[in-house]
């Protein structure tokens, strides 16, 4: 995440359905110099909520901010808007910004 995250775009997405016991899979992904995506993290869990996504995304800030003090990724892409940015904004404190696709 300090290579292709700080000042850079991060993408958050979640599967849902494609197992048997219902779990979903939650990945961060990064993009290098060329906008090719590198996974970053991922976490599997049996429920969706806001809590879940903070409890996983604030110790990855403080592993971040650990090494490197001023990480902070420019923007995040987020499919699933509610939930995903609120713990963003609750963890990362990133303004929310919508972008409309025709």
């Amino acid at each position: 995440m300090l290579s292709y995250g700080h000042n850079g775009a991060i993408s958050m997405d979640a599967t849902f359905g494609t197992n048997d016991m219902k779990f979903h899979l939650f990945t961060l992904m990064g993009f290098d110099d060329h906008r090719v995506g590198v996974a970053l993290a991922w976490i599997i869990t049996s429920r969706q909520t806001v809590e879940d996504l903070i409890e996983w995304l604030k110790p990855l800030k403080v592993k971040m901010l650990s090494h490197m003090p001023y990480w902070k990724p420019s923007y995040f892409f987020v499919d699933d808007a509610r939930k995903k940015l609120k713990a963003l904004w609750l963890v990362i404190y990133l303004v929310p910004t919508l972008c409309l696709f025709p």
